[in-house]
C-alpha cells in the first residue's frame, strides 16, 4: 500500500464548457454595446460644453468692444482664433487646436457666432446671442438657428 500523504491524484480537472464561454462572450458584447454609445455621448457633450463656455466668454469680449468703440467694427466674417484675436483681443484658455470659431459681423450693431468641433459638433448664436442652437435643436443647422 502507498502512503496516503503522498497520494497526489486530485481527480480529473474540469475546464469551461463551450456554452459557458459563449454566455460570457454574449454578456461582454452586450455590456460593450451599451457602454460605447454612452461614452461617445459624454464626449460629445463635453465638446458642446467647451464650445458654449468659450462662446460665453467671447460674448463678453464682444460687448466690451462695443462699449469701448460704439460698434463691432466693419461687417464681415472673422474666421479662426487669429482673426478674432486681431480685432477683439480674444485669447481663450485651453486646447483650442480642434475648435474653430467664426464671428459674422452683420452690421455695426449685430453679429452671429459659430463654434465648431470637427464637422458635427457645433453651437451657433445669432443676433447678439438672441437665438442660440446646436445639433439637438430641431430644424437648426450650423448655418442658422430656427
Amino acid at each position: 500500500m502507498g502512503d496516503p500523504k503522498h497520494n497526489h491524484n486530485p481527480g480529473p480537472t474540469r475546464g469551461f464548457t463551450l456554452v459557458e464561454l459563449m454566455i460570457t462572450i454574449a454578456v461582454l458584447t452586450l455590456l460593450t454595446a451599451i457602454a460605447i454609445p454612452a461614452y461617445n455621448g459624454y464626449i460629445r457633450e463635453g465638446h458642446l460644453t467647451t464650445i458654449r463656455a468659450n462662446m460665453s466668454g467671447l460674448r463678453t469680449i464682444l460687448e466690451d468692444y462695443r462699449l469701448d468703440n460704439g460698434n463691432y467694427g466693419a461687417a464681415g466674417d472673422l474666421v479662426g482664433l487669429a482673426a478674432i484675436n486681431a480685432r477683439f483681443n480674444w485669447n481663450p484658455s485651453g486646447d483650442m487646436g480642434s475648435y474653430n470659431y467664426t464671428i459674422s459681423v452683420t452690421g455695426t450693431d449685430s453679429y452671429d457666432v459659430l463654434g465648431l468641433f470637427n464637422t458635427s459638433i457645433w453651437a451657433r448664436c445669432d443676433d447678439r446671442f438672441t437665438s442660440c442652437c446646436d445639433p439637438d435643436t430641431p430644424g437648426a443647422t450650423s448655418a442658422a438657428c430656427p
